[in-house]
């Protein structure tokens, strides 16, 4: 987890608030928080560094004694950065640190459930 003074530059292109959402399944259920509405899902056993990733932030946000109210920040930025902040705590990852193929399964999540233009 970075601090919020490196954050990456060139200014967001695209931003997404999200919620993160446990199912009975073993599931979790990812929300467009603006929306209200479901628009991925991480079955069970998969998305083991979308998972770990979350946990992180959750065990942030425990420590701290913050709730699930306020969603998390995806966003892309115009040096090709692409992070995940937690607007309660103002942590936030750098997910590109953790190689492109990790990146992409949250960048994914930008256009998801968007209809197409």
């Amino acid at each position: 987890l970075d601090q919020r003074q490196d954050r990456p530059g060139g200014g967001a292109v695209a931003s997404r608030d999200l919620r993160f959402e446990d199912r009975a399944d073993g599931g979790v259920g990812i929300v467009d928080a603006r929306a209200g509405a479901t628009i991925a899902a991480i079955a069970p056993g998969e998305g083991g560094f979308v998972r770990a990733t979350l946990r992180g932030l959750a065990r942030e946000r425990r420590r701290e004694e913050l709730g699930r109210e306020i969603p998390f920040r995806l966003t892309v930025w115009g040096d090709g950065r692409l992070t995940l902040e937690d607007p309660a705590t103002g942590r936030f990852v750098d997910l590109g640190a953790f190689g492109q193929t990790q990146a992409e399964t949250f960048a994914r999540l930008i256009t998801a459930g968007r209809n197409a233009p």
